[in-house]
């Protein structure tokens, strides 16, 4: 009788180890963990540690094609056929010509991103750490779609995560051009 208790003391010790390590593993996992790593990132202002959950060129790729489709309409929706043309073929040459001058750019585009982000005061960087650990996260295979809202205004951010293949973090690679627009306006 003795031998059976350690017995079953020993399975449930391996089960619930194995669940621990299920949980940890899912946790660890997860595009809340990555966002709560990023926002830990700011906090300690470890920037290296920031990019990594940040696709850059997945997101200024992105806001260019919002951007593009945010130019206005002509009033009243008469349009000639040059503007038509010259729309389309601004399009495309955004599209073909920023991420080039993206790759170009980058180091610069990086620091000036980190300028700002080192320049937060306290209050902001405790905003984002709330914001991240009460985020709504939608998961569907690889993607996620984030909303977070700003404490003191109510204003979302949306944005999307993907999964990165090669090391399996997650990281954001589009940003909604509207929450994008009003959260710019707010802070320059």
């Amino acid at each position: 009788m003795r031998r059976r208790t350690w017995i079953i003391i020993l399975i449930i010790a391996v089960l619930s180890a194995a669940l621990a390590e299920g949980a940890y593993w899912y946790w660890v996992n997860s595009p809340r963990y990555a966002l709560q790593r990023l926002a830990l990132a700011l906090k300690t202002k470890n920037m290296p540690e920031f990019f990594k959950y940040l696709d850059l060129k997945a997101i200024l790729n992105n806001i260019i094609v919002a951007s593009g489709q945010d130019l206005e309409e002509p009033p009243s929706g008469q349009e000639d056929e040059w503007h038509r043309l010259s729309r389309k073929m601004g399009g495309k040459f955004a599209r073909l010509f920023l991420p080039k001058l993206f790759d170009t750019f980058e180091k610069e585009i990086r620091g000036l991103l980190e300028k700002y982000l080192i320049n937060l005061d306290n209050s902001q960087i405790l905003g984002i750490v709330a914001a991240a650990t009460t985020a709504k996260i939608e998961v569907q295979g690889g993607e996620a779609r984030v909303t977070l809202v700003e404490p003191k205004s109510q204003k979302p951010l949306r944005f999307e995560m993907r999964r990165e293949l090669q090391t399996k973090t997650w990281q954001i690679v589009a940003i909604n051009y509207q929450d994008f627009k009003n959260f710019a306006k707010d802070a320059f």
